[in-house]
C-alpha cells in the first residue's frame, strides 16, 4: 500500500495516527473539500470507509500532508447506501456505465498549501489499488464555493443536473468524475528489439541473475536475432514485449517491463498430466463447427470422503473386505489370533498408506476440438493437431522493472491478451525447485493453479488466467424468485465440501454424505423465509458476470447469503478482537454461504464490499465449526482468519459460542453450541498480505512444528490489534511441510465418534495432552489453508544439493530447512532390526496413533478370548491410557502395567510430564482398579511369532534383584520417553550432521553446523550447555525464539526460557490433572525442585500444590480434580510472585485459604489474566524505577517513600482498571462509582 515518491508516503491510516490527523486539522495553511468531522478524531474511526489514506514527506514522520477518505457511496446523508446508483443515472446525464463496482467516491480531502502534486498522487493510489474501479466520483453540494473543488476538477470533468439551465448551475449541486485513463500513467507496449539487450537482461538480473551467467551477456538480442533468422516451426512463434512508460521514471530510465510470450502449448501433455476439464482442455470449441475427439487413457485421482476416514462403520467395511481377501483364514481360525493380529496389520498399514486417502484410478480423457483447416480427424499427430486448435498461449517469463509498483502486473496482463486476441487462456508455469519472486507472486494472483494427475510428467506447476474473469464486467445484484434454481444448481454442481479449506473435493454422495442435500434443503427454506416473510433477517445476492442490460446474457457465477451477525461478544472471548463498538454493534453481518466460481475468487473484495453496501453492514464474519455441520465458503482464503486468544482465560462461565436461531428457518445443527470453531472476518478494509518471503521446508508435526506455524501465520498480529484495524489481513508465506502420511488427515479429522465417550471433549483420542495454544492450531484454526503439507518419508538430506528426498521419490529443494520431528514415546527401531513394528506393536505419538490404538483395542476387546495388554512406560501419560482402556471396554485384569526403574536423585528441572511426588499415589489407585502392576522393572527383549512377525512374550528384569519376568503378550503400549526415532538419526548422521546421545547438536540460535539447516523440539542439545532449562519448555515460546532466529518474527526475545509449560490429562477414577512449570532460568547453583517450599490444600475433592523457589516466585502448580471445568487459566498464575498474587503465601501461613483452586477463580484474578497487564506492569516498574532514583536525592523517611510508592501504585492500578472495566466479568467498583452513589443520596434527601 504505501507509495514512495520523492520521499512521500502514502499510506493507511489507523487509530494510533489521530494525534497527527488532529494537527493537520487544526493548522491555517491548509485546504479542504467534503464534510470535516469536529474534533476528536476518533470519530472518524466509526464511520464506514474503504479507504483513509494520509500522506507524509518521509523525513518529517509526524507532520502529515494530506488526508483522505474514499467509500464506494457518496457521503450524502438524505440517501441510503444503495440508492446512489439510481440517483447519479436519474439526475445526470452521463455518457459512460456505472455501477457498484466500477465506482468509488472521494468523500472528503484535507492537504496543506502549496502541495499541488499531492491531489494526483492519492487519486493515482486508488486506482493503482483498485483494478476493477474506472471512476472516481466527487459530489458538491449546492450553494458552496468552487473554489475547494478546483484542484479536483482539474484531472476530471464535472456533470450537472439534467433539468438545470446555465444560470441555475451554480446552486445546483454537482458531480465530478474522474476517469482512469485520463489521470494513470500513459504506458505503451512493443515488440522487443536487439537494441534493448541491455536494458531487459538488467530487468531480469533484478531477480533471477542465472540466466545472463549461463547464456552470456546478449542472450536477449541473440535470441531476438535468431527469431527474425526463423520462420514459425512446429514450436510455434515467440514474442518479447517490453512496456515503457511515455515519461521516464527516473533518469534514463522508461522501460517498465517484460512479457516474453510463445503461442505453442502442448496441449496433450498438459491436458493428460493435469486436470483440465473444467478448462475446456485448454482447446477451442465452437458449437456449430467441424470437431474432432481424441482420446486418452489417464490416471485420475480424487480424494477419499473426509466424512469416513476413521469411523467405526468405516473399519468394519474395511474388516470385512479383508476377511474376503485372499488371506486363506479357515473357519477355525476366525476367533484365533491369526485374524485378530491381520486386523491389527492392516489396519495400520492402511491408515498409514497413500492409497487410503487417495484413490487413483484409470480413466478415460476424451478432448474434443474445433478440427483446423486442411486436418483430419484421424491424424496420427495428436500433439500437432491439437497444438492447431489450442486456446491458450505460454507466458514464458514476466518481469518488471525494480522501478515499477508491481500494480502495474495487471496492466501487463491487457497487453498480453492483446498479443493474442484470438485465445481465451494464458498458460504460466513455475518451477518447483524454485523460490518465488515479488513480481511473479504478484502475478499469480490473477492466475489459477491447476492440480496435477498422479502421472504427471510435467516437472513445473502450471497457472492459467482467464480473459473474461480478468477484463469482464462484475456485477451484483439482490436475489430474484426466478434464480433460484440456477442457485439449486450452483450448489449441486460444484464441488460443495463441509471442509474449507479443500473446496475442489467431491463429497461421498454414494453413502452416508448427504452433506449437499442438507445444504439444499437449507437454501430452501431460506428462500421461502426471504419471498415470504416481510421481515425475513437474511439476504441473498447474486454475482453475475457481463455487461449487457438484459441480465439473461450475464450468466451468475455465484451468489452470497447474509443475515445479522449478534455473536460478536461470545466470539471475542474465544479469539483476539477489538472491543466492541457502539456503530458496529447492530452492523455486523453473518456470512452463511458463499459459492463463486473458482476464476473470479480474485475480486473477492470488490464483491464483499457491495454487499456490505446494499445491507449497510461494516463487517462479515464468517463460522466454521471443528465438528458437525459447517456452511459452504469458497472465500475463506481471502478473509482475514481470526486468531484464538493465545492463553486461555477463566470467564468464570462457559466461554462456548452458539450460533443465533432463526425463528423461520432450521439451520440443521449449524447453530451449534460449541468453543471449537474456526472464525473469519471482512472489515471491509483494502487488503494486504502480510507475512514473510523467507522459503522454508519443514520436517515434522510435533507440537513446536505446530506452534511454529501459528506463529508464522499470525505474526502480523499484535496485542493492540492494530493490523487488524486497518486491513483485510490474509497472511502470506512460502512453507513447505513433510508429514508422515495421514497424520495432518487425523489431526483435522472431526468425524470421529467415540463409542464410549458421551461428547469426546476428555476423549484421550482426542486431548491428547497437548497444549492449549498447540491444540488450537486444529481445533480453532486450519493451518491448511495457508502452508503446504507433503506426505512422505523422509529418505535422505542433501546438504550440497540443498534437495530432501522422500522414499516415494519425491524430491524438495529448500533454501532453509528446520528440522521438527521429535517424537514422544517409542524405542529404538534396532529393536525390530530395522523392520516395521508389528501389529501389537503401540507408540501413541499423533492423533493418528490413538484412532489406530482406538480401533485396535475395540477389536481386541470384542474378540472374546482372554488377552494381555502390556502398558510399559512412566509419566502421566501411562496413567491417562490405563485410564483410556478401563472406561473404553478393556477390563482391568486384562490389562498389565509395567514402570521402569526411576532414579530417586532430586528433579534438578521441571517436568510437567511426570510428578515422582503423586506417582505413588497414582499407582495405588491404579491397583484398586485391579491393574497387575510391576515397579521397578525395566524392559529387557521381545519375543516374536515368526510367522505372522507379531510380539508373543516381553522379557523384563527387576531392578536390583536382577530377576527375569515373561509376560505374555496380545498388545504392547510402549510410553517409554524417546525423542528420536532410529530412521532419523541415520539419516542426520549420513548427512554429517553433528549429533550428541541422539540428540541434535545445535548453537544458542537453533543453528546446525548447517547454516542453512536449524533444529527445535526435545532432541536437541546446545553446545555450549547454557545455564538454564532449554527442554520441557512452552512450545511457544521456543518456536517464537525460532521465528526469531529466522528473522520471520519481530520482537524482543532473551535466550532464557521463562514461559510456563502446561501438561493437562487424565488419571485413573476419572480425575482430571493439570501441571504447569516454570522452566529454570537458572541450573547451576539452584536447589532441584525438591526442596522448595511446598503449599498444598486439599478441599471438596481438589488437590492443589504449589512450590515457590527462594525469591517466592511461584515455580510449579499441580490440580488434581474431578470437577469438569477446564483449568487451562492456571497458566497465568505460575511464574508469578507470591505477592503479586495476592500475598498467597502470607494468606496460605495465616489459614485463610484452604482452597487454592477456588482462590485461582476470586475475581481479583481478572486483572492477572488481562492482555494488557503486561503493560501494567511495565509501567509500575518505571515509576518504581524513577521514585527510586529520586528518593536518594531527597532525604525522607522510609515509610514516606514507601506510602507515595504505595499510592502511585494504586493511582496506576485503578486507571488500568477504569481503562479496561469492560472487558472484565466483574464489576470492579472505582471511586467515582463511591460519589455518585453520595451524590445521588444528597439529591434525594433534598427533594424528600
Amino acid at each position: 500500500m504505501a507509495s514512495l515518491e520523492k520521499n512521500i508516503v502514502i499510506n493507511v491510516a489507523g487509530i494510533q495516527d489521530v494525534k497527527r490527523m488532529e494537527d493537520l486539522y487544526m493548522a491555517k495553511d491548509t485546504w479542504h473539500f467534503g464534510f470535516k468531522d469536529a474534533l476528536p478524531l476518533q470519530i472518524l474511526f466509526c464511520k464506514s470507509h474503504a479507504y483513509r489514506l494520509l500522506v507524509y514527506d518521509n523525513q518529517e514522520f509526524h507532520k502529515l500532508l494530506a488526508f483522505g477518505t474514499f467509500c464506494n457511496h457518496p457521503d450524502v446523508p438524505v440517501l441510503t447506501n444503495d440508492m446512489w446508483l439510481h440517483w447519479l443515472n436519474s439526475r445526470f446525464c452521463l455518457d459512460f456505465y456505472i455501477s457498484l463496482v466500477n465506482t468509488i467516491f472521494f468523500n472528503f480531502f484535507i492537504c496543506k498549501e502549496n502541495q499541488p502534486l499531492i491531489t494526483k498522487m492519492i487519486i493515482m493510489e486508488i486506482f493503482y489499488n483498485e483494478h476493477r474501479v474506472n471512476y472516481m466520483i466527487v459530489v458538491k453540494p449546492p450553494g458552496l464555493s468552487s473554489v475547494a473543488y478546483e484542484a479536483v476538477e482539474a484531472f476530471g470533468k464535472c456533470y450537472y443536473p439534467e433539468s438545470s439551465t446555465v444560470t441555475e448551475m451554480a446552486s445546483a449541486p454537482s458531480i465530478i468524475v474522474i476517469q482512469r485513463r485520463d489521470i494513470m500513467p500513459v504506458l505503451t507496449f512493443r515488440k522487443a528489439l536487439p537494441e534493448d539487450n541491455d536494458d531487459i537482461v538488467e530487468m531480469i538480473d533484478s531477480e533471477d541473475p542465472h540466466p545472463r551467467k549461463e547464456y552470456g551477456d546478449f542472450y536477449i538480442a541473440e535470441h531476438l536475432l535468431a527469431m527474425e533468422g526463423s520462420k514459425e516451426g512446429a514450436k510455434g512463434t515467440e514474442k518479447i514485449i517490453i512496456a515503457e512508460f511515455e515519461e521516464e521514471i527516473t533518469e534514463g530510465v522508461k522501460g517498465a517491463g517484460l512479457m516474453w510470450l510463445s503461442d505453442y502449448v502442448d496441449v496433450e501433455q498438459l491436458a493428460t498430466s493435469f486436470h483440465l476439464e473444467r478448462l475446456g482442455n485448454l482447446a477451442k470449441y465452437t458449437p456449430g463447427l467441424k470437431h474432432a475427439r481424441f482420446e486418452y487413457n489417464v490416471v485420475s485421482a480424487e480424494h477419499r470422503s473426509l466424512k469416513n476416514l476413521y469411523t467405526t462403520s468405516q473399519m468394519e467395511e474395511m474388516f470385512q473386505i479383508l476377511a474376503e481377501s485372499a488371506l486363506h483364514i479357515n473357519e477355525k481360525d476366525i476367533a484365533s489370533k491369526k485374524l485378530l493380529f491381520a486386523k491389527f496389520k492392516h489396519i495400520y498399514e492402511e491408515l498409514r498408506s497413500a492409497r487410503y486417502y487417495y484413490y487413483a484410478y484409470k480413466d478415460k480423457l476424451t478432448i474434443t476440438f474445433d478440427l483446423p483447416e486442411g486436418e483430419k480427424a484421424h491424424n496420427p499427430n495428436r500433439s500437432q493437431v491439437l497444438a492447431q486448435a489450442s486456446n491458450a498461449f505460454l507466458l514464458k517469463m514476466f518481469q518488471l522493472h525494480p522501478l515499477v509498483r508491481p500494480e502495474y502486473t495487471f496492466f501487463a496482463l491487457s497487453a498480453v491478451f492483446s498479443a493474442f486476441p484470438d485465445l481465451d487462456y494464458c498458460v504460466t508455469t513455475v518451477p518447483t525447485i524454485m523460490t518465488m519472486s515479488p513480481c511473479q507472486q504478484e502475478l499469480l494472483r490473477f492466475f489459477l493453479p491447476i492440480y496435477l494427475r498422479p502421472n504427471c510428467t510435467v516437472e513445473e506447476n502450471v497457472f492459467v488466467a482467464n480473459r473474461s474473469t480478468l477484463f469482464g464486467e462484475i456485477r451484483v445484484f439482490r436475489m430474484e424468485r426466478h434464480e433460484v434454481d440456477d442457485i439449486r444448481n450452483i450448489i449441486s454442481a460444484q464441488s460443495s465440501s463441509r471442509y474449507s479449506h479443500m473446496p475442489d473435493n467431491e463429497e461421498d454422495t454414494n453413502g452416508g454424505d448427504n452433506y449437499i442435500d442438507e445444504v439444499l434443503h437449507l437454501f430452501n427454506q431460506i428462500f421461502e423465509d426471504m419471498f415470504d416473510n416481510t421481515d425475513s433477517e437474511f439476504s441473498c445476492f447474486t454475482v453475475r458476470c457481463g455487461k449487457s442490460k438484459w441480465l439473461a446474457e450475464c450468466p451468475i457465477v455465484g451468489f452470497i447469503i447474509l443475515r445479522p451477525f449478534l455473536g460478536y461478544k461470545e466470539l471475542c472471548r474465544l479469539f483476539m478482537l477489538p472491543r466492541d463498538q457502539f456503530n458496529l454493534t447492530n452492523n455486523r453481518g453473518e456470512v452463511l454461504i458463499f459459492k463463486l466460481h473458482p476464476f473470479f475468487q480474485m475480486w473477492s473484495s470488490t464483491i464483499f464490499r457491495t454487499v456490505a453496501l446494499y445491507d449497510d453492514y461494516q463487517e462479515l464474519y464468517y463460522i466454521n465449526y471443528f465438528m458437525g455441520i459447517s456452511l459452504p465458503n469458497d472465500l475463506t482464503s481471502n478473509m482475514m482468519p481470526l486468531e484464538p486468544r493465545r492463553m486461555k482465560k477463566n470467564h468464570f462461565q462457559k466461554a462456548i459460542f452458539r450460533r443465533r436461531s432463526s425463528n423461520m428457518v432450521n439451520l440443521h445443527g449449524a447453530e451449534k453450541t460449541t468453543s471449537r470453531l474456526r472464525a473469519f472476518c471482512y472489515n471491509l478494509m483494502p487488503t494486504k498480505h502480510l507475512g514473510t518471503q523467507q522459503s522454508l521446508l519443514i520436517i515434522g508435526f510435533s507440537e513446536i512444528a505446530r506452534a511454529f506455524l501459528r506463529i508464522i501465520i499470525f505474526s502480523w498480529n499484535t496485542k493492540d490489534l492494530d493490523k487488524f484495524r486497518k486491513f483485510n489481513c490474509l497472511p502470506k508465506m512460502d512453507l513447505t511441510i513433510v508429514v508422515p502420511q495421514g497424520v495432518v488427515e487425523a489431526a483435522y479429522d472431526c468425524e470421529f465418534r467415540c463409542a464410549y465417550c458421551h461428547n469426546g471433549r476428555n476423549c484421550y483420542v482426542n486431548t491428547g495432552n497437548d497444549h492449549p495454544y498447540v491444540r488450537d492450531t486444529t481445533q480453532r484454526l486450519d493451518i491448511r489453508h495457508w502452508v503446504r503439507f507433503v506426505p512422505g518419508t523422509l529418505k535422505k538430506i542433501d546438504r550440497e544439493k540443498q534437495i530432501v528426498d522422500l522414499v516415494d521419490g519425491c524430491r524438495l529443494h529448500y533454501e532453509t530447512l528446520v528440522i521438527m520431528d521429535d517424537t514422544k514415546f517409542g524405542f529404538e527401531d534396532s529393536e525390530f532390526n530395522g523392520r516395521q513394528p508389528p501389529a501389537n506393536y503401540v507408540a501413541n505419538n499423533y492423533r493418528l496413533d490413538r484412532i489406530i490404538f482406538y480401533h485396535k483395542l475395540r477389536e481386541l476387546v470384542q474378540w472374546g478370548e482372554p488377552f494381555n495388554v502390556i502398558v510399559y512406560g512412566y509419566g502421566i501419560a501411562a496413567y491417562e491410557c490405563l485410564h483410556f482402556m478401563v472406561t473404553h471396554g478393556c477390563m482391568a485384569k486384562h490389562i498389565t502395567y509395567v514402570q521402569p526403574h526411576m532414579s530417586t536423585a532430586p528433579e534438578e528441572q521441571g517436568n510437567p510430564c511426570a510428578d515422582n511426588t503423586l506417582d505413588p499415589i497414582i499407582l495405588e489407585m491404579v491397583a484398586d482398579l485391579g491393574i497387575t502392576t510391576y515397579v521397578s522393572t525395566n524392559y529387557s527383549r521381545f519375543y516374536f511369532n515368526e510367522k505372522d512377525y507379531s510380539i508373543e512374550r516381553v522379557e523384563f528384569i527387576t531392578i536390583p534383584r536382577k530377576n527375569k519376568i515373561l509376560l505374555d503378550c496380545t498388545l504392547f503400549v510402549n510410553y517409554n520417553s524417546n525423542f528420536m526415532s532410529s530412521s532419523l538419526e541415520k539419516i542426520l548422521a549420513d548427512a554429517n550432521l553433528e549429533m550428541w546421545h541422539r540428540n541434535i547438536v545445535v548453537n544458542t540460535r537453533f543453528c546446525t553446523v548447517d547454516p542453512d539447516i536449524y533444529a527445535a523440539g526435545k532432541n536437541i542439545v546446545i553446545d555450549p550447555l547454557p545455564n538454564y532449562q532449554f527442554k520441557h519448555t512452552n512450545p511457544q515460546e521456543c518456536a517464537e525464539k525460532v521465528a526469531f532466529e529466522l528473522g520471520m518474527l519481530k520482537i524482543v526475545m532473551q535466550p532464557r526460557f521463562i514461559r510456563p509449560y502446561m501438561f493437562t490429562g487424565m488419571l485413573p477414577m476419572g480425575y482430571h490433572i493439570v501441571k504447569v512449570i516454570q522452566p529454570k532460568p537458572l541450573l547451576i547453583g539452584q536447589l532441584p525442585a525438591d526442596f522448595t517450599e511446598n503449599m498444598t490444600t486439599y478441599e471438596d475433592g481438589d488437590f492443589v500444590r504449589i512450590r515457590l523457589n527462594l525469591k517466592r516466585i511461584v515455580t510449579e502448580i499441580v490440580c488434581v480434580t474431578k470437577k469438569e471445568k477446564r483449568l487451562y487459566f492456571l497458566e497465568y498464575f505460575c511464574g508469578k510472585h507470591a505477592k503479586l498474587l495476592n500475598d498467597i503465601r502470607g494468606r496460605y501461613k495465616s489459614g485463610w485459604i484452604t482452597n487454592f483452586l477456588q482462590f485461582f477463580q476470586q475475581p481479583w484474578t481478572e486483572l492477572i489474566m488481562h492482555e494488557r497487564f503486561e503493560d501494567l506492569q511495565l509501567k509500575n516498574r518505571r515509576v518504581l524505577l524513577s521514585m527510586l532514583l529520586m528518593s536518594n536525592k531527597i532525604t525522607d523517611t522510609v515509610s514516606g517513600v514507601d506510602m507515595a510508592q504505595r499510592k502511585k501504585l494504586e493511582e496506576n492500578v485503578i486507571e488500568f482498571v477504569r481503562t479496561y472495566r469492560e472487558d472484565f466479568n466483574h464489576e470492579f467498583a472505582l471511586p467515582e462509582d463511591v460519589d455518585s452513589e453520595k451524590n445521588f443520596e444528597i439529591f434525594f434527601a433534598v427533594d424528600q
